[in-house]
């Protein structure tokens, strides 16, 4: 584990034990159960987001450089580091602590312990096909590698949607479709309007070809959100009713993600 337990610590103490990201206040810890991440601002690794060369391994593990995030935000800032630059996570990080508290309690240790032992249990694995072997990359601060042979009726099976994808998030994919029902919904009984037709018209605005939407970037999730909203539920007949009645035609993410019902 790269980080002490005092920082672990102080981050639950600043964090009220709620992501950092403004209007989510998903919960990092619910119970013993940890469902939050700890996020860098300025990456550890070469290559990863928002990376500077000029802090040190210590300093990129230090209280000022982490974040305390849910999962889902946590892939939203990393997989769109040009919109989530290390000067605006800074400041929400700042916001956002100023709020939480100063002592380390009863509370909060223990929610850092648990965390703590999170860590401490959790390895990351990779794998990477190559000829005839796998290359598995085991560890956490350092990692060694594994050579797997690779049998001929044992392939590599892979996930439905490619990592970083909509649909490799239960989050992002749950409002995505939740959406989409809506939108279903709200055309009913219009002709030419039947879901077929609503799915078309998401594949030609992302020029999807034999994809679907859940095959998107994480960092098209807000742009796919807009247009769903925008030019899907607004124009509907009921999406007019709700503008002219001045009520919301939908829930946003972070209420659908407190209650995705």
């Amino acid at each position: 584990m790269s980080y002490s337990d005092l920082t672990i610590k102080r981050l639950f103490v600043r964090s009220q034990n709620l992501c950092a990201m403004p209007q989510c206040n998903s919960p990092i810890l619910i119970g013993d159960t940890v469902v939050g991440e700890i996020c860098h601002i300025r990456a550890r690794r070469k290559n990863g987001p928002r990376f500077d060369l000029s802090i040190t391994l210590k300093q990129r593990n230090d209280f000022s450089n982490l974040i305390l995030l849910c999962g889902t935000c946590h892939k939203r800032v990393d997989a769109s580091p040009a919109i989530f630059t290390a000067e605006l996570l800074t400041d929400i990080k700042t916001i956002h602590e100023s709020a939480g508290g100063v002592e380390v309690t009863d509370e909060t240790r223990k929610q850092a312990e648990v965390f703590i032992a999170h860590l401490k249990s959790k390895k990351k694995t990779t794998a990477t096909v190559n000829g005839s072997g796998v290359a598995v990359s085991i560890g956490r601060d350092n990692f060694g590698k594994i050579t797997i042979k690779q049998s001929s009726t044992n392939k590599q099976q892979n996930s439905k949607y490619p990592n970083n994808s909509i649909g490799a998030d239960a989050n992002l994919s749950g409002y995505v479709e939740y959406l989409v029902d809506l939108a279903n919904k709200y055309w009913a009984g219009v002709p030419n309007m039947s879901p077929g037709r609503i799915g078309s018209k998401i594949k030609r605005k992302f020029r999807l070809g034999k994809r679907t939407r859940l095959h998107l970037g994480v960092q098209r999730f807000d742009e796919l959100v807009e247009f769903l909203i925008a030019g899907v539920l607004t124009p509907s007949p009921a999406g007019k009713k709700h503008t002219r009645n001045s009520t919301r035609l939908c829930r946003s993410f972070e209420e659908w993600c407190r209650d995705p019902r």
